[in-house]
């Protein structure tokens, strides 16, 4: 009798962090050539790894449903991977935001903002990969942590110049929503650190 192949959880959530990436890599081309004209393409692309992440998602929780040994506790591999699927979620809800906040022009705090996006994407990426192995996991969840703690000082900073830079009420209102987002951002990321931190302390 063939014996059925194993789901790959490992490389599942590899692949996710992998969208991700490339999610905020999409979103920082565009950062740095922005172009109006340009978003619904731009979308229609941030759409598509969306898609890719939602399916991933489908993938695992269809293959966890059947399996009765699983790496991890079923619980904590559905939240992991929902909170993978999120971080693509908020990377997207960026573009969103840039696109019906009809933005003409970005600031260079937005430009360095998706930077810090770019690398908190690729720590959890790095993150995924250490897992599997166990090798290293403290310092990517370290990393992932020390990146979303640049974030939340760029957030304050970037928050606070908008209140006193008196201009318009409503592109104050504009950017201060595409501040909320790009910190929601590193914040998912930050949430698979803290969801990888606890299962490493009851896995050990």
């Amino acid at each position: 009798m063939i014996k059925k192949k194993r789901f790959n959880y490992y490389l599942t959530f590899q692949l996710m962090a992998d969208t991700a990436c490339s999610c905020a890599l999409e979103l920082m081309k565009v950062l740095k050539n922005y172009d109006p004209s340009m978003m619904e393409a731009h979308l229609q692309t941030m759409h598509h790894y969306e898609n890719d992440a939602d399916q991933r998602k489908h993938d695992v929780l269809s293959a966890l449903a059947k399996d009765n040994r699983p790496p991890f506790e079923h619980e904590d591999i559905a939240a992991l991977c929902n909170a993978l699927d999120d971080v693509v979620d908020m990377v997207e809800d960026v573009s969103i935001g840039l696109h019906i906040y009809n933005i003409k022009e970005i600031k260079e705090d937005a430009q360095a903002y998706g930077k810090v996006i770019v690398k908190c994407c690729d720590a959890v990426s790095q993150l995924m990969k250490a897992i599997e192995y166990n090798e290293k996991v403290e310092d990517c969840i370290r990393s992932v942590d020390l990146l979303e703690d640049k974030g939340d000082l760029l957030f304050a900073d970037t928050t606070r110049k908008l209140f006193s830079s008196g201009m318009d009420p409503i592109e104050v209102i504009q950017w201060k929503s595409i501040y909320d987002r790009m910190e929601k951002a590193c914040d998912a990321c930050e949430e698979v650190g803290h969801l990888v931190e606890s299962m490493s302390m009851k896995y050990v």
